[in-house]
C-alpha cells in the first residue's frame, strides 16, 4: 500500500499529494520537508483506500409563479 507524508503547516503544497511506495520513502520525504523547514508540522501516514465522487450539474428555466389571490384582485 502507498505511503505519503503531509506537511500540514503547508496544507497547498502539492508534494502533500505524493504517493511512495514503502514506509521508508515516506519517512524520508518527511525529515527533508523538516530539515528545510524546521518548523513544519509533518506526518507520514499510510493509504488505506481512495475515494471519488461524481457530481452532476443540470440548469433550466424556472417554471412561472403561480398566481396568489391578492395579485388576481390587484
Amino acid at each position: 500500500m502507498p505511503y505519503v507524508a503531509v506537511n500540514t503547516s503547508n496544507a497547498y503544497d502539492a508534494a502533500n499529494n505524493t504517493r511512495y511506495a514503502t514506509q521508508e520513502e515516506a519517512d524520508a520525504r518527511a525529515r527533508e520537508i523538516l530539515s528545510q523547514f524546521p518548523a513544519a508540522q509533518v506526518f507520514t501516514a499510510q493509504v488505506l483506500k481512495d475515494y471519488s465522487a461524481k457530481v452532476t450539474v443540470t440548469a433550466k428555466d424556472p417554471a412561472e409563479p403561480e398566481p396568489t389571490p391578492q395579485d388576481a384582485e390587484a
